[in-house]
């Protein structure tokens, strides 16, 4: 995913306006390698999984920024050739000493998506040929080194009718 700077804001800027903004853009493609599920299981979506011919494209189920807090103020997911917002996250103050909400500590919930009947929206489903647009905000107020903006994602890959395994 790689790594970026980030600026400082001009001297003087008020801080709420202190934002740098990284966009990127991909197809669902791109996150999907055809191979044998046998010889590489690390990085590996299976057989066909890139083929239009066999693969209608993916049902997504869950998907996380990473996203180096306290210098995170969002990471937004989009469907770019729709402009549907697929999933937007902001870190969470901890406000108690339960866990997941410890005081003094952030979070960043997934999106999560799966059956109706669990109380989930149904997972978005992309065509291999879907345009992605992620789009990070920083707060800029101090420079820094290192921060990343990729997502981990989660998907289910989706046959097409004549797919016969």
């Amino acid at each position: 995913a790689g790594e970026f700077d980030i600026v400082q804001c001009a001297e003087g800027t008020p801080s709420s306006q202190c934002i740098q903004t990284i966009t990127s853009r991909w197809k669902v493609t791109d996150m999907l390698s055809d191979c044998s599920i046998r010889s590489d299981a690390s990085w590996c979506t299976g057989g066909g999984s890139t083929d239009p011919s066999k693969t209608k494209g993916i049902d997504l189920i869950y998907a996380a920024p990473h996203c180096h807090a306290p210098s995170c103020i969002s990471m937004e997911l989009y469907n770019a050739d729709t402009g549907q917002l697929i999933c937007r996250v902001e870190p969470t103050y901890g406000k108690s000493d339960n866990i997941y909400d410890e005081r003094g500590f952030l979070a960043l919930p997934p999106c999560i998506w799966g059956d109706e009947a669990e109380g989930l929206l149904p997972p978005p489903a992309l065509s291999l040929d879907t345009h992605l647009l992620s789009i990070k905000k920083n707060n800029s107020t101090l420079g820094h080194t290192g921060e990343m903006a990729s997502w981990q994602m989660r998907g289910v890959i989706v046959p097409t009718d004549s797919w016969s395994q």
